[in-house]
């Protein structure tokens, strides 16, 4: 499969973005109440890419080494789900999130991971809700587990450092938290047979 190779057309991908805004409002909801602070959430950009195609995309916007959570889900459809941040932008949103804005990058790397998970937690559960509540089927998450270094590194972690072809769902998603504009990353790794079942849930929820 080359990188500009269609997975999905432009139908299904619009009907896939519009299910993940819904379950971002949710998990804007979330985080506004765990920090007692507005946070809005937004999903400007999806795309079906392939992991190479995904990690150039992602590192030629972080730059640096990316932090984050993952969670294998099954049910409805399989895969991996990650929440992805430049590893600069991930200090702030757990600045933001602890409210410890005189924090050292010291104290902050030692508490990152519990907080990362938290709201890898509570967004990636949220968008995988959305999809289980549209298709009316289970969605079942593991324990989320925090991940960090280059980004061919982690999504070589997840589906294989020989496994190039992997499809990627990818989410350009925008944060706005305590004043502050972060941009992260989610990302479902899913094998061929693991879209075409994604596929197949939207053609039954529109009766096709």
């Amino acid at each position: 499969m080359s990188g500009k190779e269609t997975i999905l057309d432009e139908f299904y991908i619009d009907a896939v973005a519009e299910v993940l805004n819904i379950g971002m409002g949710s998990a804007a909801a979330s985080l506004s109440e765990m920090i007692s602070d507005e946070v809005k959430l937004s999903v400007p950009g999806v795309e079906f890419v392939t992991r190479v195609v995904a990690a150039e995309h992602i590192g030629k916007k972080a730059k640096t080494d990316v932090s984050g959570v993952h969670q294998n889900f099954q049910g409805a459809f399989g895969g991996d789900a990650m929440l992805l941040f430049p590893e600069e932008q991930s200090l702030q949103l757990v600045r933001a999130v602890l409210q410890q804005d005189d924090m050292t990058l010291e104290d902050l790397s030692e508490m990152e991971q519990e907080a990362m998970t938290e709201i890898g937690n509570v967004i990636l559960n949220s968008c995988l809700c959305s999809m289980a509540d549209m298709f009316g089927k289970e969605m079942r998450g593991e324990i989320p587990e925090f991940v960090q270094g280059s980004i061919d590194q982690v999504l070589n972690d997840e589906k294989g450092t020989e496994n190039t072809e992997a499809i990627v769902l990818l989410l350009n998603m925008e944060f706005s938290v305590d004043k502050k504009n972060i941009q992260g990353y989610v990302t479902f790794l899913m094998d061929m047979a693991e879209v075409n079942q994604l596929k197949a849930n939207i053609q039954e929820f529109l009766g096709e």
